[in-house]
């Protein structure tokens, strides 16, 4: 994770079991539940891009042509 300052805040709501799930593997790393949520949205939305890439590694190419 970048040494940036976070500027964008959210809040959502879990499920007590998910909570606690979340607070048990934070707790194991010695970080806090926000930057495990952070490092796990991180890693799933990176995940995603590979697959995307792979699956149409140029989606938008020739979408923007210059006319003549």
């Amino acid at each position: 994770m970048c040494m940036c300052m976070l500027n964008k805040r959210t809040q959502i709501l879990l499920e007590k079991d998910l909570w606690n799930r979340i607070i048990k593997l934070a707790k194991s790393q010695n970080i806090s539940a926000g930057e495990f949520i952070r490092r796990a949205v991180a890693e799933y939305l990176d995940k995603k891009k590979e697959l995307i890439s792979k699956e149409n590694p140029a989606p938008f190419k020739g979408f923007f042509k210059r006319k003549s």
